[in-house]
C-alpha cells in the first residue's frame, strides 16, 4: 500500500483511512501503534477497531453477511456517500486467501497485489479517492 498508492501518487488528493482490527493471536491496541509507523504521510488515517465494527460493515456492504472484511484495500470515490452502512467501493482488493465470501477474482497478494492498488488507484477519476485499508496487525 505504501509503495503503490503514497508513494505511488504522491501528489493525488487523496484520504487513506487505514482501519486496524484483531484477528490474529498477536493482534493487539499497541501492535496497531507499531503497524501504523509504518506508514507515516499526511494523507493517512490511522484507526483502531477492537470489536471488529468496520470490517463487519464493511463484508456486509460487500455481501459478506456475518463476516469480517480484513486485509481489504477499499477505493471510493470523493463523492460517495456514507450512510448507515458503507457504500460499495468503486473497487476493491483483497488478500484473503480461501475465504469463500470473498471474490476470488479480487485476490491478489505481493508484486502482483502491488500492481493491482496501483491499477485500482489510477483508474480513479483525477485521483479524488477515498482509501480504505481494512488489516490485521501480524
Amino acid at each position: 500500500m505504501q509503495r503503490a498508492i503514497v508513494q505511488g501518487f504522491p501528489g493525488a488528493d487523496v484520504s487513506v483511512s487505514i482501519v486496524w482490527i484483531n484477528m490474529l493471536p498477536l493482534d493487539s491496541e499497541e501492535m496497531a501503534r507499531v503497524s501504523a509507523q509504518i506508514i507515516e504521510d499526511p494523507r493517512v488515517h490511522h484507526f483502531y477497531d477492537p470489536e471488529r465494527r468496520a470490517g463487519k460493515a464493511i463484508a456486509g456492504s460487500l455481501g459478506g453477511q456475518d463476516k469480517i472484511a480484513w486485509d481489504m484495500y477499499l477505493f471510493y470515490t470523493k463523492d460517495s456517500e456514507w450512510g448507515n452502512s458503507p457504500p460499495m467501493p468503486v473497487d476493491w482488493v483483497h488478500q484473503l486467501q480461501g475465504d469463500s465470501w470473498a471474490d476470488l477474482a479480487r485476490y491478489h497478494s505481493g508484486e502482483d497485489l502491488i500492481e493491482e492498488l496501483y491499477r485500482a488507484m489510477d483508474g480513479l477519476p483525477e485521483w479524488h479517492s477515498a482509501q480504505v485499508q481494512l488489516g490485521g496487525l501480524s
